[in-house]
């Protein structure tokens, strides 16, 4: 309960929102340019992973450039992400495995529980949503910890050891991670429901609110993303 007590004071989830929107309204091009370039690389399925740590390490370091006062153009952070996405390629694939194989048996269910209509196969669709929305908020994470691991050859994090960072991270402040799976969970029906945005948006708002959950349960805080595209960091 202190522990939770603490990070209720520690956090703050208003500013991490006002961080998401900040951001979205002033890159909204680049959240729509790595939205697609991520969606065209993961049509393969097996590279989905790679795209996902490719998307991850390019929107870091489009707001860690954002708040350093160094904007690139939309080109140059395309390019970036082409180069990642090649770099990441056999990096990606557990990533890749694990999202396939929640996604497919969620879809399994769902389509049995749809034909049958028997109430064990209803409750494991439902389990199975919840799992699609964890997994998504995991993978995102243990982009990040991949992003912003040392780029020395030895102290390379490997994929399997990064998923399993992440949901320790996640764990350690578990009310925030509730709260971004919320936003994830509702950014997704969102997109779902309007179809194409799926590709336009999805993609990169995920990533997007990846960057500023991590800026501001590890970093200095999500206020910091909002001063930065402000102007008013000093």
């Amino acid at each position: 309960m202190r522990a939770t007590t603490d990070e209720t004071q520690r956090l703050d989830p208003i500013a991490a929102v006002s961080a998401f929107g900040r951001a979205t309204y002033s890159d909204l091009v680049t959240v729509v340019a790595l939205s697609v370039a991520a969606s065209l690389a993961s049509l393969p399925l097996v590279t989905l992973g790679a795209a996902l740590l490719a998307l991850v390490e390019t929107m870091t370091d489009v707001v860690e450039g954002e708040a350093a006062g160094r904007r690139v153009s939309e080109r140059a952070r395309l390019a970036a992400f082409r180069e990642s996405f090649r770099r990441n390629l056999r990096r990606g694939l557990p990533f890749s495995l694990l999202a396939i194989a929640v996604v497919a048996t969620t879809y399994a269910y769902s389509t049995i529980a749809l034909t049958v209509r028997q109430p064990a196969f209803l409750l494991g669709a439902l389990a199975g949503l919840y799992a699609v929305v964890i997994v998504v908020v995991v993978l995102f994470r243990a982009a990040s910890l991949v992003a912003r691991a040392p780029e020395e050859p030895r102290t390379e994090l490997s994929t399997t050891t990064a998923l399993r960072d992440a949901a320790y991270h996640l764990l350690e402040t578990p009310s925030f991670s509730v709260l971004q799976s919320c936003f994830a969970a509702l950014l997704l029906g969102l997109c779902v429901s309007l179809g194409i945005a799926v590709v336009l948006l999805l993609p990169g708002w995920l990533a997007l609110l990846e960057v500023v959950a991590f800026e501001e349960t590890t970093g200095e805080g999500a206020e910091r993303i909002v001063l930065a595209y402000r102007g008013e960091l000093v």
